[in-house]
């Protein structure tokens, strides 16, 4: 009673409701020698360290040094239950690693996961009577007494004790398992605590290192945008150059894009150029590369929703030949088709999650490395993605590397969608009259354009310039209402529709687009090769289209 007194309230007040601990307590032995006064004083010893701060490894040989002494037997093993349920030997005493094996090991374990499934000591005074299914392997350990006992803390079993003693039979009586099991209970307490602190200490230094991390990029990506800025600030007052005068448009909208972008040509950091589909994406980041150093070098563009995942990182980085099946010769990837000039990546949202830590990494040491070679390639390459999609959200739904968002979002580049610059329609459609009239200039008629500069282009820049393509094919040599191909369209939404699909956007564009692919399929005879240049897609883009909006091709 006044050794649990002197441990400290805590472990005394929840030791003393323990009925072995009462026992215990209750039992007085008359006559105790120097022996039991040194146990006394080294159970003393160990109850006051469970009650101190020790780490996990301390604690653990503390607890088995202490029992073995205590009780006086020969050997002993402490073991942990691991995350999944496994019995891991943590410390042994007097246990060779040789010992850790074979019969020795396989009785250990058997024992404890006995103690540990019945929540209960097993014990074992005549080892070899009493432990008749294990008598192989205790005959040829020529065990005399064994105790294997749980360490429960708060209902939950945190690991086993296990003792042995190949001399004394009856190493364990009523006394000693009574203060086993008491220590085994404080202990379990201690462990248990210990286990949940290093598990504490586990989290804040991932913490730690995911907060180092992230100051980092936000620190590189600071300093790449003071840069950025410092350049963009030089050339204030500039007007755009040469290389934009391929952009048609006067509306502000479309003017202020234009500087803005005149100026990113002048840095080397990676840009974000972001815009609906159609909205002129690579027309703006073809100019960036013509306004910039890089202009006398290559421009290499690509779809990434274009390519199948599996065929992707083959594009990008290249192969050799034999790298897979099919692989029949060495193929350069688009890196190195662009070393000293710009890639441009469209639709980079598409990009799958593995391809994005590729990327990331080529763009942070600027090395390639094809398929099937060991051999790497140092390449200078600008990168200009583009997106129609909000990278941001996808990268809080964890669809999108954080890292490989703040690498390319330095400088970001938002295109206007035709609806915002309704002006510059007039201008389009004179370019694009010109530009694709079969049998010499056209004239559009007043009614015509002011169709067009209504209607809500979905499809911005693209689908207008496709829409001229048709009428043009259609009229001969002035293009009215008729000639249009939504004109059809407008007249039955005058009228009450077929399908109530009201206002939604999605479905509109859903009810255009499927009537746009199956004009283009009739024209072309079921040709996707054809239909798809008409549509100004891919032949990949346009079995896209077909499979989402559940045509027959």
């Amino acid at each position: 009673s006044e050794l649990l007194t002197r441990a400290g309230s805590t472990f005394s007040q929840s030791c003393r409701t323990v009925p072995w601990v009462r026992a215990a307590l209750a039992e007085r032995t008359e006559g105790d020698d120097a022996g039991s006064w040194e146990r006394t004083k080294r159970l003393e010893h160990l109850v006051r360290g469970l009650g101190a701060e020790a780490k996990l490894a301390e604690l653990l040989r503390n607890v088995l040094d202490a029992l073995v002494g205590w009780t006086g037997v020969e050997r002993g093993l402490l073991l942990l239950r691991a995350p999944d349920g496994r019995l891991v030997p943590k410390v042994a005493r007097n246990l060779a690693r040789r010992d850790l094996a074979g019969d020795q090991l396989r009785l250990s374990m058997t024992l404890a996961a006995r103690a540990l499934e019945r929540l209960e000591p097993v014990v074992a005074v005549d080892a070899a009577g009493e432990l008749s299914d294990l008598h192989t392997s205790v005959h040829a350990l020529r065990l005399r007494s064994v105790l294997a006992v749980p360490l429960v803390a708060h209902g939950d079993a945190v690991g086993v004790v296990y003792l042995d003693d190949r001399v004394r039979r009856g190493a364990f009586g009523e006394r000693e398992l009574a203060w086993v099991r008491t220590l085994s209970t404080l202990a379990a307490t201690a462990v248990a605590r210990a286990l949940s602190e290093a598990k504490l200490r586990r989290a804040h230094a991932r913490a730690a290192r995911r907060g180092r991390e992230l100051e980092r990029v936000l620190a590189e990506r600071e300093a790449r945008l003071s840069v950025a800025l410092s350049s963009l600030e030089g050339r204030e007052g500039r007007t755009a150059g040469a290389a934009f005068q391929s952009i048609v448009g006067r509306s502000a909208a479309i003017e202020r894009t234009i500087r803005i972008a005149d100026r990113i040509a002048a840095s080397e950091v990676p840009v974000l150029v972001i815009g609906e589909s159609g909205s002129g994406k690579e027309l703006f980041a073809r100019a960036i590369h013509e306004a910039s150093r890089r202009a006398t070098s290559s421009f290499v563009s690509e779809n990434c929703s274009a390519i199948p995942d599996t065929l992707l990182e083959s594009a990008l980085f290249g192969h050799v030949r034999g790298a897979f099946t099919g692989a029949d010769r060495s193929r350069i990837g688009l890196f190195a088709a662009a070393n000293g000039g710009t890639l441009f990546l469209d639709e980079i949202g598409e990009m799958h999650l593995a391809m994005q830590t590729k990327l990331l990494r080529i763009l942070e040491d600027g090395i390639v490395r094809p398929l099937g070679t060991e051999r790497s390639q140092k390449v200078d390459v600008r990168l200009i993605a583009a997106t129609h999609r909000d990278l941001e959200q996808m990268v809080g739904e964890k669809r999108f590397r954080e890292d490989l968002f703040y690498r390319l979002n330095v400088v970001p580049l938002r295109i206007p969608p035709l609806r915002e610059r309704r002006e510059d329609i007039s201008l389009l459609v004179d370019h694009f009259v010109k530009t694709h009239a079969p049998n010499g200039p056209a004239r559009v008629t007043r009614a015509a354009l002011a169709a067009l500069e209504q209607a809500p282009w979905p499809g911005n820049v693209r689908q207008l310039e496709n829409e001229i393509r048709r009428a043009l094919v259609l009229s001969d040599g002035t293009i009215d209402v008729e000639h249009l191909s939504f004109a059809e369209a407008q007249a039955k939404a005058s009228q009450p529709a077929r399908d109530d699909i009201g206002l939604d956007v999605r479905k509109r564009v859903d009810q255009l687009e499927t009537e746009l692919v199956r004009e283009a399929m009739k024209k072309t005879k079921g040709n996707q090769t054809q239909a798809a240049k008409l549509l100004g897609l891919s032949r990949f883009g346009l079995q896209k289209m077909i499979k989402r909006l559940g045509l027959n091709a």
